[in-house]
């Protein structure tokens, strides 16, 4: 092989690990329907409010934030579809679990519920694949609604702290029609979507 073609070989290879290590991490936003995940998503990507109709299917964008690009499906949040979550998170790099801050006791006893039904499926499919487990994001959308709970309150209603040690989690306040603390809950999922990475990769 002539020195030319070494050369263009090796620029090759480290412009593939470069477009690997720029490629945007696939995320996906998921809760219980009107929690506000469409409007969080379109905020994410252009900047400002946009009036949104309930999700039937599903919304795909590309988004930067926090520091870091992303691919964002956001999943309608309806009863009859949320069976369809588990085909959407499969070999996601992150979850999103987007909750009304200041909906009633029952409707977060309901998200409870479904956040650790989506857990137990993706144990098992992390477990079939030897993935690790994808870190899990819970955005307490809605803060400046009256009765809003705190973000800690909520993660002990939502029973975060119960989870196994090998699933990583954060919670993080947000208001999705004024974008307040959207970048900054972004950026601490970014922050644990590395640190998988890079335990993923020691364990090579």
């Amino acid at each position: 092989m002539g020195v030319g073609r070494v050369v263009e070989v090796a620029q090759s290879l480290v412009q593939g690990f470069v477009a690997l290590l720029s490629a945007p991490a696939h995320i996906v936003l998921v809760g219980l329907d009107s929690s506000g995940k469409t409007t969080v998503l379109f905020r994410l990507r252009y900047g400002q409010y946009v009036n949104t109709t309930p999700t039937v299917g599903f919304n795909c964008e590309k988004v930067k934030s926090g520091g870091a690009h992303w691919l964002v499906w956001d999943v309608g949040g309806a009863e009859r579809v949320r069976p369809l979550w588990r085909s959407y998170t499969r070999a996601t790099d992150a979850l999103v679990f987007v909750v009304d801050s200041s909906s009633s006791a029952e409707r977060v006893e309901e998200a409870r519920v479904e956040l650790q039904r989506l857990s137990k499926q993706q144990v098992a499919e992390c477990v079939a694949h030897n993935r690790p487990r994808p870190p899990l994001l819970v955005l307490a959308n809605k803060q400046d609604l009256p009765g809003a709970r705190e973000p800690q309150h909520l993660a002990k209603a939502l029973g975060l702290p119960d989870l196994p040690e090998c699933q990583p989690w954060a919670v993080a306040p947000a208001c999705a029609v004024t974008g307040e603390g959207l970048d900054e809950a972004m950026a601490a999922l970014h922050t644990l979507v590395l640190k998988t990475r890079k335990q993923q990769k020691n364990k090579k």
